[in-house]
C-alpha cells in the first residue's frame, strides 16, 4: 500500500494531514528560515542544495524562498531566482539549465478536488510542473499545475499559465497565449519566414498589377493594327533576358517557368481583351 507521501508526488488523492508530511512540512520551514536569514550567498547556496531534491551546479535565490517540502524541488546548471518566489513543490518541480526566475513569481503543483465534499474532506491533490532549458519566468507570473514549459520560453510579467507551451516562444496574459515565435539557434521560425514571403507577396501583386496594365494597352494596340496576340520571338527573348537576371543558378528554372507562366496568362488575357472588343 503506497505511503501518502507516495500518493502525493505520484499527484494522487491523498491527506495532507499525514503524520509524515507534516513532520515534512515542519522541516522545510526551519530550512526554509534559515536560508532566508543567512545573508552569506556561498552558505546559503549550500542549505539550497541540503534542502531541494536535486541542484545540478550553481544557484543563486534571493530571500524570501518558500516552498511545501523541497525535496520535489530540482534545478538545473546556473540557476537564478529573484525576491519572493514560491514553489509549492507537492509535485515534482523541475527546472533545465539557466533558468532566470523574477521576483515574486509563483509556481503551484498543488491543487484540489472541484467537489466540495471530496474538497472538505481534506483530500488533496497536485500535478507536477516541468520547465526546461533557458527559461524566463517574467515578475508575477505564476505556473498553474501540470504545466510544462519547453526550452527557451520567456513568460511575461503578470501572466497566468494554465497550459503547457513549446519551445522556443514568448507568452504573455491571463491565461497566456503565444504572443511571439523566437528564433532557434539562429533559424527564424516557419511563421516568421512565412511573413516574409507575405511581404514580398504583396510587393509582387502590385507589379503585376502594373504589367497587366501595360498589358492591356498592348492588346489594345495589337486589335487595332490586327496583329496576332502570340509573338514568339518576343516571348523567348523575355526569358532569355530573364535567365541573365537571376544570380542563384539554383533558382533559375524556376524563375523562367514562373514567367514563362507570366506570359501565358498574359496571352490569355489579351485574346479575351480583344474578342470581347
Amino acid at each position: 500500500m503506497k505511503s501518502e507521501k507516495e500518493k502525493m508526488i505520484a499527484g494522487e488523492l491523498y491527506f495532507s494531514a499525514d503524520p509524515e508530511l507534516e513532520a515534512d512540512r515542519a522541516f522545510a520551514r526551519e530550512q526554509m528560515a534559515v536560508i532566508n536569514q543567512e545573508t552569506n550567498n556561498d552558505i546559503r547556496e549550500q542549505l539550497l542544495k541540503e534542502t531541494f531534491g536535486h541542484v545540478e551546479n550553481h544557484i543563486y535565490m534571493e530571500p524570501n524562498v518558500r516552498f511545501d517540502y523541497g525535496y520535489n524541488i530540482s534545478v538545473g546548471k546556473n540557476f537564478y531566482a529573484n525576491f519572493d518566489v514560491t514553489l509549492l513543490d507537492v509535485c515534482p518541480i523541475t527546472f533545465g539549465d539557466n533558468c532566470m526566475v523574477a521576483p515574486n513569481v509563483q509556481l503551484y503543483t498543488a491543487s484540489h478536488p472541484l467537489q466540495p465534499a471530496k474538497r472538505n474532506s481534506g483530500l488533496e491533490n497536485g500535478q507536477p510542473i516541468t520547465i526546461g532549458d533557458n527559461v524566463w519566468l517574467g515578475g508575477g507570473a505564476i505556473i498553474l499545475p501540470g504545466v510544462t514549459l519547453g526550452d527557451n520560453v520567456v513568460v511575461g510579467a503578470g501572466s497566468v499559465v494554465t497550459k503547457s507551451f513549446p519551445a522556443n516562444v514568448v507568452i504573455a496574459g491571463n491565461p497566456a497565449t503565444i504572443i511571439q515565435e523566437l528564433a532557434s539557434d539562429g533559424v527564424q521560425p516557419l511563421s516568421a519566414k512565412r511573413k516574409q514571403i507575405d511581404a514580398i507577396d504583396q510587393k509582387l501583386v502590385h507589379l503585376l498589377e502594373e504589367r497587366m496594365m501595360v498589358v492591356t494597352a498592348i492588346s489594345e494596340e495589337k486589335r487595332q493594327q490586327k496583329i496576332a496576340v502570340l509573338d514568339s520571338n518576343r516571348e523567348n527573348e523575355v526569358l532569355q533576358a530573364v535567365r541573365r537576371e537571376v544570380k542563384q543558378s539554383d533558382f533559375e528554372e524556376a524563375i523562367v517557368d514562373t514567367f514563362r507562366d507570366v506570359m501565358k496568362h498574359s496571352r490569355t488575357f489579351q485574346s479575351q481583351q480583344m474578342e470581347d472588343k
